[in-house]
């Protein structure tokens, strides 16, 4: 368990130990991820997606699984996430105080994935209303939201985009690039999709051709307000491409812009063991950079 989460669990364990259980029953909204229906299996509350307007996931998904200790929430939470390197959808611990039928949390995604599901980092579940219960109640069928999303160019680009990603996990780089050009091709507001693009170029040795895509990133996803550690994203893969093409000074600066948007915690881990920072690891000014980066890094409040 995360800092965050022992020392969460730390300021309510004595109001744990004294509250009563909560129950957490029927169809909930849980924060941006959407509708859930709660019930309790073998003994333990489970929480199955049935309306969600951020993330993509099949319907009855289990999204949320665990218990109360009292008044306190111990359990884990699946949310779909953006970033390139992120795996579409990831399983996180959650740590949660009930107070009345609700229930607020915090939940600490893997710099740099952002996830739309969270309000910042925060996740709460509160009882649906009636309106939100007409909703699902008249909901299409699994059959026909499917075939909905299968005809939608922005559900096809988004699925695009999480196959690719998962192909770069597993260093297929010319098959990732394909969908993260389908995918440039069905939403052209889709700077993930571009971004994508320059990661296979630079990993298939055209450095030279990523910068354009790394660029047109940049500028789509500053239209589109994308978060500051998601503009730190596009400039420090503009720096790896710089490096790749010994242009060291440029790379440089990319990676003192990436740290100025997006702050040196969120990419301090790349800059002290990212391989494709090898070559200016021995360069003075970058050495300077990182000394900065572990200084402001190390006074952040944890």
């Amino acid at each position: 368990m995360n800092r965050t989460l022992v020392a969460l669990a730390m300021m309510y364990s004595l109001a744990a130990a004294a509250a009563p259980t909560p129950v957490l029953s029927g169809l909930y909204s849980v924060g941006e991820l959407g509708l859930v229906q709660f019930s309790i299996v073998d003994g333990k509350i489970v929480g199955k997606l049935k309306s969600s307007a951020q993330c993509v996931f099949a319907a009855d998904t289990q999204v949320v699984t665990g218990t109360f200790e009292g008044g306190v929430f111990l359990g884990s939470v699946t949310l779909c996430q953006t970033g390139a390197g992120c795996a579409a959808q990831r399983t996180y611990p959650m740590l949660g105080v009930s107070h009345d039928d609700a229930v607020a949390g915090w939940i600490h995604l893997e710099a740099p994935c952002q996830s739309p599901a969270l309000d910042g980092k925060a996740l709460f579940f509160r009882p649906a209303t009636p309106e939100e219960k007409q909703k699902v109640a008249g909901d299409a069928s699994a059959v026909q939201v499917a075939q909905k999303n299968k005809n939608d160019p922005a559900v096809q680009a988004d699925e695009a985009i999480r196959e690719g990603q998962h192909l770069i996990d597993e260093s297929r780089f010319s098959q990732a690039r394909e969908k993260f050009r389908q995918a440039m091709a069905l939403d052209d507001t889709r700077w993930d999709a571009v971004l994508g693009y320059g990661v296979t170029e630079v990993k298939l040795g055209h450095p030279e051709r990523s910068l354009e895509y790394f660029d047109k990133a940049l500028a789509v996803a500053q239209l589109r307000k994308a978060s500051p550690a998601n503009l730190a994203l596009a400039h420090y893969n503009r720096a790896c491409a710089q490096v790749a093409m010994g242009e060291k000074k440029g790379a440089i600066a990319s990676l003192k812009t990436a740290v100025k948007v997006g702050g040196a915690s969120n990419l301090i881990d790349w800059l002290t063991d990212d391989p494709e920072l090898n070559p200016v690891r021995n360069d003075p000014d970058f050495k300077r950079l990182l000394a900065d980066a572990l200084a402001a890094h190390r006074k952040k409040p944890k």
